[in-house]
């Protein structure tokens, strides 16, 4: 399935976009575009349409796409790579998590913080667990947050450094082969904003995006539309 077809789904569900002379075809498109690395200008002169246009596109979807919460539907999951990376904001260095099912590659949460340690930690697996089903086993570094978030929670865990926690850092190296055409800086005077785009890009990588293992997106997004429209109904 074409991926403007899916995002077209969710548009449709979640009617983002104002009414302008803008298709929201065109709009779609430069969505699309900007996710898979252009920059809001080059998919501007492309779609001959103005870069503004183009960014607010991304905006809307990201903010309709956020509101619900939701990155995976609840399902059964057995393990879960957790991870977070340094990025940048105005040149302020952040702190992005993120959680993934090892098996089927979706993107379970992502947040956004200043600082790492257990009780954010702890917060954010609470989160994670939202999209699970059963007990899954956590795949974590030695960091001593994961320690003290896990033994409060009493939840499972593993101390792994290779092999199937390498899932939650190639999703990192695929967010910031985007990001690098911004030099992995952020800027933005609501990081929320960035929180959003993160949140959005995430989306795009469990639904749109075709995943090399599989030759499909990671996700259904037919099942995510199911879950999230009666909370936004």
């Amino acid at each position: 399935m074409k991926s403007e077809t899916i995002i077209y789904w969710v548009v449709s569900a979640l009617k983002p976009f104002r009414r302008n002379k803008i298709p929201p075809e065109k709009k779609i498109r430069g969505v699309e575009l900007y996710l898979r690395g252009l920059s809001y200008r080059q998919t501007a002169r492309i779609l001959k349409i103005s870069h503004v246009t183009v960014w607010e596109a991304v905006q809307k979807l990201a903010e309709a796409v956020y509101k619900p919460k939701i990155l995976a539907v609840k399902k059964q999951r057995n393990f879960i790579a957790v991870d977070e990376t340094v990025i940048k904001i105005n040149g302020k260095k952040r702190y992005l998590w993120a959680a993934i099912d090892v098996e089927s590659k979706e993107v379970l949460a992502v947040w956004i913080t200043t600082v790492r340690n257990w009780w954010i930690a702890r917060d954010f697996i609470l989160v994670v667990l939202k999209s699970c089903e059963g007990q899954p086993v956590f795949l974590v570094d030695r960091a001593s947050w994961y320690k003290s978030a896990f033994k409060s929670l009493r939840l499972g865990y593993l101390h792994v450094t290779f092999g199937p926690r390498n899932s939650v850092e190639r999703w990192f190296r695929t967010l910031k082969e985007r990001t690098k055409r911004f030099w992995n800086n952020f800027r933005g005077k609501d990081w929320r904003r960035v929180h959003r785009f993160v949140f959005l890009f995430a989306f795009w990588y469990n639904f749109v995006r075709i995943h090399s293992s599989f030759g499909d997106p990671p996700g259904d997004v037919t099942e995510w539309l199911q879950e999230v429209m009666p909370q936004l109904s």
